[in-house]
């Protein structure tokens, strides 16, 4: 931004400079003063017609380059400019005379031309050279190529005109016998051309050292040629030299040959030098790039700190690891992601590491913790590099967060744990009614041997009930396997429907019947849900409060209540039973743990499969001790309730 803004300052100076020099020239021709021109003859060098072309090529260059929202009355200007220089040198080709120099003003006096008002041929050269090159400009919107040669050319041809005067080389300026180029007239067309080879240079990448070198050079070289087509006017020196043998053109035209020739290779050099520093920036900066892309969209973070610690560069993905701003954490102690006691002992750490050179994290790589901007800690993977540059130490570091991994792992161990257990008492209680069973076949088998029947409807029963026993536990693994593996579609349920249908399904089990049942649901009351899963919990829920009623409750009572609270579905079961001891809440959902098994048989596994059915649903359960009974709560994230 800073150069577009000092290209287009650059540009209106050369656009008004040149207007300003060309608007004195025409003012002073048309005075017609004779006494002005015996004082300045060559301020009339510059013709009338050349004087209007640099105006109208100035108002163009300053449209096509300073200014480009009018890049249709710069190309008018430019053609304009062009048409007079190019009807001159076809006067001069073709040694014909248009009328061209006579036809907006009759030049009263004839300074530097053959002709009165005929434009130079060199500056009609350079005239439409620089109106191509602003055409160019105003057409396409940017520097080229095509544009930055006119410039070239029309630089050196300028130039060494300028530098002619200063040195006094007369035909670098005064092409004999063509015409002369005036002073003011190079002097404009040098702005001109310096401003189309160089304004918007940087933004197309062009090597502006190797143009600048190489205008130079080619300059230096003419003006060598000027100065040896001098030597025929040398006539006097060199008859003087002739005696001695020596030849001063042969001697200038070694001068030209040989410095021709240094400086031929030192440009060839130089634009080879600046063409493979070119070919090697472009290739870091697009590696850069492309390294820039991965590690910013990288999921892992990148961290890079000194050899004090002191973080240098982030990576986005350590802004959402920690929570911190890039800005907050660059220039801070790296210790500040760490939580103690590692924040304190850092420092000391990459101290003892640059006196001893012994690692314990770099090139290695480990867990440790980190601290997120808020002060929680949680784990980390990191791998620590070293990098050594010419002039510093630093160190990249990577972090991923692992915190989802460590709690799979927790999640893993702990259900292997509950495979172990669960095999281990599967196969104890299954066994135990199998082998209970066929000591009371072979007593039964005795008793039928001997005739002995009396007793055999009891032992009969005794079988019956182990048996019970062990379909009731097959029955709540099949509840268990089929509440982890199980796939439904969901469907709208009425709840208190379904509780009404369970209690009327449950009313076989042992003193149901003695139970005071309240439901306390609206009947409007619905829920998305997958059906079999939330059947699983009502039916555990409500087996659960009947099978420990308390036996000496004279009203023994369970209420039912089902409400959305928050956006959750909250389902409540209360009864006045048995409850259990202060202390064993912790076994309460645990696989195998039955805290009255004098009271009821059963597998110990339903509130297991209770707590495993909500928690397929995203939901919670809790348990809550009331005065008399027990309190059973069920939340589950309802997003699709529908209540009266």
């Amino acid at each position: 931004m800073h150069y577009e803004r000092f290209g287009k300052v650059a540009a209106q100076a050369i656009s008004w400079i040149c207007v300003a020099i060309a608007s004195a020239v025409l003012a002073a021709w048309l005075t017609r003063s004779i006494a002005l021109v015996q004082i300045v003859p060559t301020l009339f060098a510059m013709q009338f017609n050349t004087s209007l072309c640099f105006i109208a090529t100035g108002l163009a260059f300053h449209l096509a380059v300073a200014n480009t929202r009018r890049p249709t009355l710069a190309i008018v200007l430019s053609a304009a400019a062009a048409c007079i220089p190019l009807a001159s040198l076809i006067q001069q080709i073709f040694v014909v005379d248009l009328g061209i120099d006579r036809l907006l003003y009759d030049p009263f006096v004839t300074v530097g031309v053959d002709h009165a008002g005929r434009m130079v041929p060199n500056a009609a050269i350079c005239f439409i050279l620089v109106s191509a090159a602003i055409i160019m400009t105003a057409v396409r919107g940017r520097n080229s190529l095509a544009r930055v040669l006119c410039g070239l050319i029309v630089f050196v041809i300028a130039s060494s005109a300028l530098l002619g005067y200063v040195i006094g080389v007369e035909s670098s300026h005064n092409w004999r016998p063509l015409a002369q180029m005036s002073p003011q007239t190079a002097f404009c067309f040098s702005l001109l051309a310096g401003g189309l080879v160089f304004i918007g240079a940087r933004e197309r990448e062009y090597p502006r050292s190797t143009i600048a070198a190489m205008l130079a050079v080619v300059t230096y070289l003419l003006l060598l040629l000027f100065a040896y087509m001098e030597m025929p006017h040398q006539n006097a020196l060199a008859e003087n030299l002739q005696d001695d043998g020596s030849n001063p053109r042969s001697t200038l035209l070694g001068i030209v040959l040989l410095s021709g020739a240094l400086y031929a290779g030192m440009f060839a050099f130089s634009f080879r030098s600046s063409q493979l520093y070119r070919d090697v920036a472009g290739r870091l900066q697009e590696s850069e790039k492309r390294l820039a892309a991965i590690i910013e969209t990288a999921v892992d973070g990148f961290i890079t700190i000194d050899a004090r610690g002191k973080v240098l560069a982030v990576n986005p993905a350590c802004e959402k690891i920690f929570g911190y701003r890039a800005d907050e954490i660059l220039q801070q102690n790296v210790s500040m992601l760490m939580p103690t006691p590692y924040h304190e002992a850092h420092n000391q750490y990459l101290e003892n590491y640059r006196i001893t050179g012994r690692a314990k994290i770099i090139g290695i790589g480990r867990e440790v913790e980190g601290r997120r901007k808020d002060g929680s800690t949680f784990p980390l993977d990191l791998s620590v590099a070293k990098v050594e540059l010419d002039h510093q130490v630093i160190y990249s570091g990577i972090v991923r967060d692992i915190s989802e991994r460590k709690k799979y792992e927790k999640d893993i161990l702990e259900a292997n744990a509950e495979l172990e257990e669960f095999s281990y008492r599967t196969s104890h209680d299954l066994r135990s009614p199998i082998a209970s069973s066929l000591g009371l076949v072979g007593i039964a088998r005795d008793m039928i041997d001997t005739g002995d029947t009396q007793d055999l409807k009891q032992v009969l029963g005794r079988i019956e009930t182990s048996f019970r026993k062990l379909d009731h536990l097959i029955q709540n693994i099949i509840s268990l396997t089929r509440t982890k593996a199980m796939e439904e579609a969901e469907s709208r349920i009425p709840i208190a429907q379904t509780v009404r249908e369970t209690l009327e399904r449950l009313h076989y089990m042992e003193n149901a019947e003695r139970l005071r049942v309240d439901i306390a649901i609206d009947d409007e009351l619905t829920t998305m849900r997958r059906a079999s899963r939330f059947q699983i919990i009502i039916d555990n829920l409500l087996s659960n409060a009947i099978k420990y009623q308390d036996p000496v409750q004279t009203r023994p009572e369970i209420r039912i209540g089902a409400t959305v609270n928050s956006g959750n579905l909250v389902l409540t079961v209360a009864d006045n039973g048995l409850g259990i001891e202060p202390g064993t809440e912790h076994h309460l959902f645990q696989m195998f743990k039955r805290l009255h098994p004098q009271h009821s048989f059963g597998s110990g596994l339903g509130l297991y499969i209770l707590k495993k059915s909500v928690e397929q649903l995203g939901g919670t359960v809790a348990y809550n001790r009331l005065q008399a009974g027990s309190l059973f709560t069920v939340t589950l994230p309802e997003k699709n309730h529908h209540a009266h």
